[in-house]
């Protein structure tokens, strides 16, 4: 981005950091008073706050080279530092207790919490993916397996395979439930630059959350670099659910338009009514097999042990998903208008449809960043 094109968006930045600021406050109910926002030229430093001249700056280099979570995640830090000094009357310079009392706050991730680190070093973090542990990164490689054996063209087969790798899921976050490891959760945005959810995306959702261990949430994220908020979608659970889940939801989008592509000329309407309501159905009878392959897995009986364990565990994710969205609220939406006969045709087809290829090469964008040393001003 050249100097030029900076200068025209700089104005544009600092009326929506203002925005993002004031709309921190009203989430985590605080009382801080806005400060005077800059976008700062340095290229090794995201973020810093001043507290003699109340000014927050934040780096363009910051803004136009990464994700706008990222910048959130900055923003939110030196909104704590602001916290600290402001309502806390901390004398703190640097990351010490008050900070840390302040990022549990806000909700700060936290890679985002720590000392000192340059924008190059970002940049190499984002680039390199999520922090998953050695334990989670071989999960990921068996269930990355078994997904390619279900591109058997064994009907029977590719069903077995598809069955295997969610037993497998199962079993490993009930390993973790068992073996009282701690759970490091994460999300991932998913985002289409779209100014709306279609319903066939929202049913994708429904299936992610009802059957990967992660929760959804579709909400708003801005774009500096097009000066426009898109509807997007976030994926949240332990890290390795969400590499999962990330992989999954696009396999299905994708998957529906090539089926879409090779069985539209069947159908009279070919219209987006008429797409759509194959769209519903594919996921329909999709999610009915998965159903059906979950109850086939259910135990007789069930031990007290393993519900309580798994009743912590969705606590802890809860806890973390209102850390994000304190807010949270449900909106309730009307059913979408199908064509039945297209939609029963999807839903057949859907029952045969398995997830297939790997999910290594899915990166779960968690907006990492690791906060900087303060030395006289309070830095990122």
């Amino acid at each position: 981005m050249n100097d030029s094109t900076i200068g025209k968006y700089r104005a544009i930045w600092l009326n929506q950091l203002l925005i993002e600021y004031k709309d921190i406050c009203w989430n985590y109910n605080l009382d801080l008073i806005p400060p005077l926002f800059e976008i700062s030229d340095l290229k090794r430093e995201g973020g810093s706050w001043h507290p003699s001249s109340r000014t927050m700056r934040l780096s363009r280099y910051l803004i136009a080279g990464n994700p706008w979570q990222v910048t959130l995640q900055v923003l939110k830090h030196e909104m704590v530092h602001q916290l600290c000094s402001e309502r806390f009357g901390s004398s703190e310079t640097g990351h010490g207790r008050d900070f840390q009392r302040g990022c549990r706050l806000l909700g700060v991730e936290p890679e985002f919490c720590g000392s000192r680190s340059s924008l190059p070093e970002l940049q190499l973090k984002l680039e390199k993916g999520s922090d998953i542990s050695e334990k989670g990164r071989r999960f990921i490689s068996r269930v990355e397996k078994l997904f390619a054996l279900a591109r058997s063209p064994n009907e029977n087969e590719a069903g077995l395979a598809m069955q295997k790798a969610n037993e497998l899921i199962e079993k490993y976050n009930l390993s973790f439930f068992e073996g009282g490891e701690e759970r490091q959760f994460g999300y991932a945005v998913i985002n289409r630059r779209r100014k709306r959810i279609e319903a066939y995306q929202r049913h994708i959702c429904r299936i992610l959350q009802d059957f990967f261990f992660v929760r959804v949430v579709i909400s708003s994220l801005y774009d500096p670099m097009t000066d426009q908020n898109y509807k997007v979608v976030e994926l949240l659970g332990t890290r390795e659910n969400v590499t999962i889940a990330e992989y999954c939801y696009s396999f299905l989008e994708n998957k529906l338009v090539s089926l879409w592509a090779h069985n539209r000329y069947k159908f009279k309407g070919r219209t987006i009514t008429e797409k759509n309501s194959y769209f519903l159905g594919l996921l329909a009878g999709f999610y009915d097999k998965l159903a059906q392959q979950k109850e086939s897995r259910k135990e007789a009986i069930v031990r007290k042990e393993e519900k309580a364990l798994v009743t912590v565990a969705e606590k802890e994710l809860t806890e973390y998903v209102e850390t994000r969205f304190p807010r949270l609220r449900k909106v309730s939406r009307k059913a979408a208008r199908i064509y039945r006969n297209t939609y029963n045709d999807g839903v057949a087809t859907g029952k045969t449809i398995t997830l297939a290829k790997g999910v290594a090469g899915v990166s779960v964008q968690s907006g990492r960043f690791l906060p900087g040393k303060s030395t006289g001003q309070q830095r990122t």
